[in-house]
């Protein structure tokens, strides 16, 4: 058991997190839905908290630059048990100003479980963001 408790503060057996997103393909403005699953490794952690960063990706000249556009609180601190499995609501309506994906520009969900006294655990999603339909 102890040998458990220090393997999963490095980072294995530890607890994890999965967003399943309901679409990857959305206009500005649009709201996106989903499940963050949370699920348990080989002993019980504690969760210091759960958020999810969305980020534009800018390629230039060979160098990347993050810019962090929102920050969703998900959770605050819990339990989670070993081998448990926690389901939790995930929502976010993207900003009605946002720019299209294109070359150079890309857009992800980067999903951190804060464990405490271990490693984070990250999930990164990629969406697609085309340009709003014009109405006619």
């Amino acid at each position: 058991m102890l040998l458990r408790k220090m393997m999963s503060k490095l980072g294995v057996g530890s607890a994890y997190v999965d967003l399943r997103l309901n679409r990857h393909v959305l206009q500005p403005g649009d709201v996106m839905e989903g499940e963050l699953y949370i699920c348990g490794g080989t002993v019980d952690q504690k969760i210091e908290k759960l958020d999810v960063d969305f980020v534009c990706k800018i390629t230039r000249n060979g160098k990347e630059e993050d810019t962090v556009i929102a920050t969703i609180p998900v959770a605050g601190e819990f339990v989670i048990e070993e081998e448990e499995t926690k389901i939790l609501p995930f929502r976010y309506e993207l900003p009605a100003e946002i720019a299209p994906s294109q070359p150079g520009v890309s857009y992800r969900f980067i999903t951190r479980l804060h464990i405490e006294d271990a490693i984070d655990t990250l999930d990164f999603d990629y969406i697609q963001i085309v340009p709003k339909e014009k109405k006619i």
